[in-house]
Formats: structure tokens, sequence, C-alpha cells
């Protein structure tokens, strides 16, 4: 497989993640966050279902994989992160998403799938750092939101990134859009008692047509593209190679948040961005090439 096309793959997913943060805060100041997520689930399960065709049965086995795949990739992962998202900044949730690739080598090496070295252990733990200096800043200097908002978006990359790791060594295997569009058929399920109570006390005839395109937007762009270029990208290089383009997100998302929020710049979140992007670049130095 050719590398330019793998990298511009991530690069695409990486570009299409940055615009989510700020068409998530738009849509949430009208839908309840859980609310969002479900919708947004469900109507990318339900494209795919349709995009995505094969008669073929699962084995039991690939069956359960993709139950958890689900509940790790899409469930707990989209629940918290809108979650974390209208509790907090964009910045300060861009930054904390580079948190992924961090917990994904990290579990990676802890599964054997990966080589430990001295240089790829002190990235992990400059890159951990400054993920706790934006959560501790949050709590020293934010709202009590902002912090629980922060938490909530740590959870967050611990869980995709878990998603990373047992679901490479499959997807190769098995049809990359055929699993991520069965993980999103099952997630809309799973999502149903965690989302419930809002969806039932959601005022939907309130909802605006603006709220409802960028929604539509959303499940276009951010969920059912950039999962599926994921998902392909997932079968070609290293899980933590993947998780390294997420340290686009928070440049091009800040500076979205700024313009289109207001949001300030502050100096902690700076520093915090440079301690993790310079453990994400040591912990990736020594990662296997991708394959041809």
């Amino acid at each position: 497989m050719s590398r330019l096309k793998v990298h511009a793959a991530l690069f695409t997913v990486a570009l299409l993640f940055s615009a989510n943060y700020i068409l998530a805060k738009l849509g949430m100041r009208e839908f309840a966050p859980l609310s969002f997520a479900w919708l947004r689930i469900a109507a990318a399960a339900a494209i795919m279902s349709v995009v995505v065709r094969d008669a073929e049965p699962l084995g039991r086995e690939d069956a359960r994989r993709i139950f958890v795949w689900a509940l790790l990739g899409v469930v707990i992962n989209a629940s918290l992160f809108l979650l974390g998202l209208s509790l907090t900044t964009v910045q300060v949730s861009a930054v904390l998403i580079t948190a992924i690739p961090v917990f994904t080598l990290a579990l990676a090496i802890l599964a054997g799938n990966e080589r430990p070295t001295a240089t790829r252990i002190g990235g992990i733990a400059l890159a951990a750092a400054g993920a706790l200096l934006v959560v501790g800043g949050e709590s020293l200097h934010g709202s009590r939101s902002s912090f629980i908002g922060a938490v909530l978006i740590v959870l967050n990359c611990f869980s995709y990134a878990t998603y990373l790791v047992i679901s490479k060594p499959h997807m190769a295997r098995l049809s990359a859009r055929r699993v991520v569009a069965r993980m999103f058929l099952v997630g809309s399920v799973l999502m149903l008692p965690v989302s419930g109570y809002s969806l039932w006390h959601e005022r939907w005839s309130a909802i605006p047509a603006r709220a409802w395109l960028v929604l539509a937007v959303v499940v276009a762009g951010p969920t059912v593209i950039a999962y599926l270029l994921q998902a392909w990208a997932l079968g070609h290089a290293d899980s933590s190679a993947v998780a390294a383009y997420t340290y686009v997100q928070p440049v091009l998302a800040s500076f979205l948040g700024a313009v289109v929020f207001g949001e300030a710049i502050r100096p902690i979140v700076v520093l915090a961005a440079v301690m993790i992007f310079t453990g994400v670049w040591l912990a990736g130095r020594a990662s296997g090439p991708i394959p041809e």
C-alpha cells in the first residue's frame, strides 16, 4: 500500500476531527450532549448500513470483538468526548486529545505489539506529564465544570486508545469498512440506555434548522468519512502511527476556537501542548515503517 495514500488518509481524518470540536460545540448549544451523541451515532449507523454492504456473516468470536470495540470506540468515546467538550473549552479538549498516542503506545507495549525503548518510555512520561498539567491547571485556575470536562476527555482518550490497540491485529483480516459499520450499529443500540433520559426530555420543537444542519455535517464528515478512513488506515499502519496524527488537532482546533468562540490561548495549555507534542514525537521516533 502506498505510504502517501496512508498519510493522506490520516491527515484528512485529523482535519475532520479538528473541525468536529467547533461543529459539536455549535450543535450542543441547541442539543443536550448525550442527545447529540446518540443522534450522531445512530445517523452514521444508518448511512453506513446503506453504503457498506457485505452479506458474509461474521463469526461468533469476531462478533464479540466488535461488541467490545463498539463499546470502547463508539459508546464510551462519543459520550465522554461530547460531555467533556460541553464542559470545557475547545483548546483544553483538543490538547488533551493528544494523549491518545501516549495511551495507545503504552497499551501496545504492554500488549507486546510494539517494542519498548528508553526514548519511547521517556516520551510517554513527558506527554503524560503534559496532560496532567492541563488537568491540574483546570482544577486550580478553571471552573469545577471545566475540570470535570478535562477528566472526561482524558478518560475518553484511554477508551479510544484501547480500541485502537485491541482492534489493530484484526483490521487487516476483516473489512475495515464492514467492521466500523457494525460498530456504529451496535453502538447506537448500546447508547440508548445512556442517552434515553436526555432524548426523552429534549425539546425537539425548539431546535432550529441550523442545529440540524450542523448535526448533518458532523455525521457526514467527522463521523462517517473520518471513521471509515481511519479504520482503513489502521489496517496499513501501526496503531501508534495512526494515533500520532492526533497532534494536528489542537493546532487547528485551538485556532478555530479562538476565532469562532473568542477563547483565549492560555500559557499553561500552550506549555502542556509543547510537552505532549515533544513526548509524542519522542515516543514515535522508533516506530516501524508503514507496510507497503
